[in-house]
């Protein structure tokens, strides 16, 4: 079931990419967005790592060159950093887990590219398209 999700998900993000001109922050987003509904505190933790990680990019943009590929892997990298440090310095309260390895750096580079609002719209719009999908075809990993 799992792979048929990734593979729905890759689809539809196609689709709307082609159609729209617009990423939904990148082909394997929205499918591990929609796997993980049932955990709202691990999809907001995923962001909030995303958002973090964009804006010390930002900041780093001032100092080196980063586009392309090192601007990708840079992204990845700070929310690695980024989650490894709220992980440390908040040892009071356990932080939810992000959302897959790579998830929050590929949505930073999004933000990077296309700008944060232009690429949430297209995040929901087609996490809401394989959520209606899912229920439509009585798949059960989208219930509670």
């Amino acid at each position: 079931m799992y792979n048929q999700i990734i593979i729905l998900g890759i689809i539809v993000s196609i689709l709307f990419t082609e159609l729209t001109g617009l990423s939904p922050a990148g082909l394997i987003v929205p499918a591990y967005i929609v796997l993980c509904l049932k955990t709202p505190e691990r999809l907001i933790y995923t962001l909030l790592i995303s958002f973090l990680a964009w804006g010390f990019g930002k900041i780093l943009n001032n100092f080196i060159i980063l586009y392309g590929r090192r601007r990708f892997a840079v992204m990845i990298i700070l929310s690695f950093i980024v989650d490894f440090l709220i992980g440390h310095i908040f040892t009071s309260i356990s932080p939810p887990s992000m959302i897959g390895i790579l998830i929050p750096g590929i949505v930073a580079s999004e933000f990077e590219k296309q700008g944060i609002l232009s690429s949430l719209f297209s995040l929901g719009i087609v996490v809401g398209i394989i959520s209606l999908i899912m229920l439509s075809c009585d798949i059960p990993v989208f219930r509670l």
